[in-house]
């Protein structure tokens, strides 16, 4: 019976991992490795991709005095933790809110000396929530105000939900205070979708919808997501609150390329590896660039997407059979359809930050994206300006709308994308952002198409552009596939990216910090 009690430990760790929680981590045995390697220097490490996860590894590997070279194809660090600028408007590429402060990415952050180098905004809410039959706002850092607002809209609900929102606090409480229960409710949620755990509570479809809001964060049905996931996810926002970082997500790229270039570390901008070196024991060399140049290298980490690295880094001969067929099977994870807005004014009577719009009650139908015209999606709208005073110029406004979108219908865009004939694909994304704009102007901001004076469109084949992700995708593989580990088949080759560890910025935190103790763990074992 005690047995059954328990939690399979491994599928817990990666639970936990892919829900972007701070479990307990032996924060000294990365410094204990590095320690017992005197000659640092002997043992050099390109990183490949200055997303989040590379960049973490670097920062952590220089820091203990090792030899390392990032490699990043864009002028930039950061991958999807960056920020551009049009005219007088500087808008982030992907960045809401996570949950930063008294989680895990302080706590790498602190661990590498540089937490105090970066500042955080807090939302102002949870989220507002807009459809055809009711308007509700959920207030932030206050689970107890969560369950009264949505109580309030829907009485006949009342019993139901508190008690969902009751057990989401105890799986925090369980996880992070260590609290213990006659039943663990991580255990009651392990093996049970989100739908399910929803139905055990309420039956009214709106409810639910309320319920599964933040699937879109993840990508995932409520059908398909875990529980547990759920629950360590959201309930971290529930319970600590959503933060932002200022001025923009670029700042904590900056950050940790500042840490690693400060510790001795290199990163090569505007610079794509072509292959990776393998000797004939199959042992990992080093790495060559597009202009067939060569870097040594003792390991290499991949923060490159999976596909990528298989099909075109990585000598097709030295590619264990096994370790291939487990990246071609996957799928890539959804993408994105973005519009950044610059208004010429501010939108001063409206105080939320982030506002999701639905067409439908049916969150099957609606949450992620319409699978029919995706100009009819769910929708979110993000007033930056709400999150702290000077974000954008006096007298100005930034704003953002998305929703999350497969590739099919990009597809047949592609070929003539990437040949520089964008007609028809200019079409159909003006078309869909129109839709957007007019859609929150009938809602909530009367007069919005008047105000813009700037304004950019993302889509999946602009997010394969810039970062290579096949299909655009912004969450590396469909975050229901089980997670690849970070030490490859191939001696010295390493993984830290969404495609290894899951999509969104705390995982892809981890999977840097983890990797790189890896590659230190494996430095005193091999010599």
């Amino acid at each position: 019976m005690d047995a059954l009690k328990k939690l399979n430990r491994r599928r817990f760790l990666k639970t936990l991992v892919m829900a972007s929680s701070a479990a307990a981590i032996d924060w000294t045995g990365m410094s204990a490795f590095a320690a017992t390697i005197t000659n640092k220097k002997d043992f050099p490490i390109v990183v490949i991709g200055g997303g989040l996860g590379g960049l973490v590894s670097a920062a952590y590997l220089s820091k203990y005095g090792f030899d390392v070279t990032l490699i990043e194809r864009h002028y930039i660090p950061g991958g999807y933790a960056t920020s551009f600028d049009r005219q007088d408007f500087t808008f982030d590429v992907s960045w809401h809110a996570t949950v930063a402060e008294h989680a895990m990415p302080q706590m790498i952050l602190a661990d590498l000396g540089i937490w105090d180098k970066v500042k955080v905004a807090y939302t102002p809410e949870l989220k507002r929530i807009i459809t055809p039959t009711f308007d509700v706002t959920l207030p932030a850092k206050n689970p107890q105000g969560v369950k009264k607002e949505l109580s309030r809209v829907f009485p006949h609900e009342k019993k139901g939900i508190y008690d969902f929102y009751g057990e989401m606090e105890m799986v925090i409480s369980e996880l992070w205070e260590g609290k213990r229960f006659e039943i663990s409710m991580m255990g009651k949620l392990e093996n049970l979708s989100l739908e399910k755990w929803m139905s055990m509570h309420v039956h009214d479809p709106d409810v639910k919808y309320c319920m599964a809001i933040f699937s879109g964060y993840y990508g995932v049905l409520p059908t398909e997501i875990n529980a547990l996931f759920y629950a360590i996810a959201t309930g971290e926002y529930l319970v600590h609150g959503g933060q932002y970082y200022k001025t923009r997500s670029q700042d904590l790229s900056d950050t940790l390329a500042d840490c690693i270039e400060a510790n001795s570390g290199r990163i090569l901008y505007d610079t794509q590896v072509a292959k990776i070196l393998i000797d004939k024991e199959d042992t990992i060399t080093g790495v060559m660039d597009n202009d067939h140049v060569t870097y040594p290298a003792r390991a290499v980490i991949a923060n490159c997407s999976l596909p990528s690295l298989v099909n075109k880094i990585l000598p097709p001969k030295k590619i264990p059979k096994a370790f291939s067929q487990q990246i071609k099977k996957r799928r890539a994870s959804l993408s994105s359809f973005v519009v950044w807005l610059g208004l010429n004014k501010e939108v001063d009577h409206i105080e939320n930050y982030e506002i999701d719009l639905a067409q439908s009650k049916n969150s099957s139908d609606d949450l992620l994206f319409s699978k029919n015209d995706l100009a009819e999606s769910g929708l979110s709208m993000t007033i930056y300006d709400n999150l702290f005073k000077g974000y954008s110029s006096p007298g100005k406004s930034t704003l953002s709308i998305m929703c999350l979108s497969d590739f099919k219908p990009w597809k047949k865009f592609e070929n003539d994308y990437f040949n520089g004939n964008k007609n028809a694909y200019n079409r159909e994304k003006q078309r869909i952002a129109k839709r957007f704009i007019q859609r929150f102007e009938q809602a909530l901001i009367p007069g919005l198409s008047d105000m813009i004076e700037v304004m950019e469109i993302g889509t999946p084949l602009t997010n394969m552009f810039y970062t290579q992700n096949p299909q655009g995708a912004i969450y590396g593989f469909d975050r229901n596939m089980p997670q690849i580990e970070s030490k490859t088949p191939i001696k010295g080759l390493y993984l830290a990216s969404a495609w290894s560890h899951g999509g969104g910025y705390t995982p892809v935190m981890m999977a840097g910090q983890q990797t790189a103790k890896l590659v230190l763990k494996s430095f005193k074992q091999r010599f």
